[in-house]
């Protein structure tokens, strides 16, 4: 095991009054180190001991070797402490008895992964100077955590039968994102994984840091779902739902929100019905554009060059026939017409037949079988 991480986390509710809490988090972490300085040969003072081409002289070449002298399990510890506050409103109104408004403002955080304090350190080579591909590598642990702070408005109304209808958005506006960069470090900075600022001080170091700035996103949502049961008898146990919701946005270092984090365009929807010998299900899932990462600037590649998923449409269906009070024959079809998703890379200048990167191709998954109940 090359790695330990602890977390402890201290709650305490409404230690600052109604609709307020505060979590004191402390991390404690053991991870790999890396020392390139462990395989060099030295005279009796502990000078290195140069070749003919003025280079220190490794002690073995052997990879196998190499690692054992120079990876030192668990050989990186780190510390980081917080506290946080959360303070929080909600409240709803009955405008009437199936119509309900609703409004909050809260506060939210996001935590760094348990890698960011167990991933180790790599450290440079102390016999050459400081260059690109020798620095000091390492996770910040003294990065802090995001923060966001949002306000959401919400209008329901609930139907006399099985259903609702939902309408509302909220703005958010988030701090301290993370990124990466590579800076001349500071004996604080050291100072939290024991380097001597007199040895690695001379060092760059590549690590993650907090973006400066605030993100503010916008949101517009609308969710539906009914059975309809106004229809005739022989459509009964139907039912329909549809959502979706569009985000926007804005402000310093924008591009952090990648990925999963940010998807501008989303929506579902889908259509059911439950009778007493089966149950059919059909679903559409709709992903828009969406952003996947910058693309480092260098030869022949423009700076405000950006990897792009494309939009796509996910078909789902699945069914039930029971052969008796027990048992059942089931299928069930996953991307039902085989849509494929295109990756592109592209800035302003990219003709569009020189934007596709790559093309995933995942086919229809159809699942068969019998349960039973016992």
């Amino acid at each position: 095991m090359n790695a330990v991480y602890v977390r402890r986390r201290l709650r305490k509710e409404n230690c600052l009054g109604s609709g307020r809490w505060a979590e004191q988090t402390n991390d404690t972490a053991w991870g790999p180190l890396t020392d390139p300085a462990r395989n060099i040969r030295r005279d009796a003072r502990g000078a290195a001991i140069l070749g003919a081409n003025g280079l220190p002289l490794a002690i073995t070449m052997d990879a196998l070797e190499t690692s054992k002298l120079t990876f030192i399990e668990r050989g990186a510890r780190t510390e980081k402490e917080y506290l946080r506050l959360f303070p929080s409103l909600n409240t709803s109104f009955a405008i009437r008895e199936n119509l309900v408004a609703r409004a909050a403002y809260y506060y939210s955080v996001g935590r760094p992964d348990f890698n960011q304090y167990a991933g180790g350190i790599t450290l440079p080579d102390t016999e050459r100077g400081n260059s690109s591909s020798n620095r000091i590598t390492v996770n910040n642990a003294g990065i802090k955590a995001w923060s966001a702070r949002t306000a959401s408005v919400r209008l329901e109304y609930y139907f006399e039968g099985i259903g609702q209808i939902l309408m509302g958005g909220f703005r958010r506006l988030f701090e301290n994102q993370f990124g990466s960069k590579v800076f001349a470090p500071t004996p604080e900075f050291l100072g939290l994984y024991g380097l001597d600022p007199a040895v690695y001080g001379i060092y760059d170091v590549s690590t993650q840091y907090n973006l400066p700035g605030v993100i503010r996103m916008e949101c517009l949502e609308f969710s539906y779902k009914q059975a309809l049961t106004f229809l005739p008898r022989w459509a009964r146990g139907l039912q329909v739902f549809v959502n979706g919701n569009t985000l926007r946005a804005t402000g310093a270092n924008v591009d952090s929100l990648t990925g999963a984090n940010y998807l501008p365009r989303s929506a579902s929807w889908g259509i059911s019905i439950t009778r007493e010998k089966y149950n059919a299900r059909v679903n559409w899932n709709y992903r828009g554009r969406q952003l996947k990462g910058p693309v480092a600037a260098g030869r022949g590649i423009e700076p405000d060059t950006k990897t792009w998923g494309t939009a796509r449409l996910y078909i789902d269906a699945s069914g039930e026939y029971y052969l008796g009070k027990r048992i059942a024959v089931y299928m069930a079809v996953r991307n039902l017409t085989d849509a494929i998703e295109n990756t592109e890379i592209l800035n302003q200048l990219t003709p569009a037949n020189a934007r596709l990167q790559f093309r995933e191709n995942f086919g229809a998954l159809w699942t068969l079988g019998l349960k039973g109940v016992f």
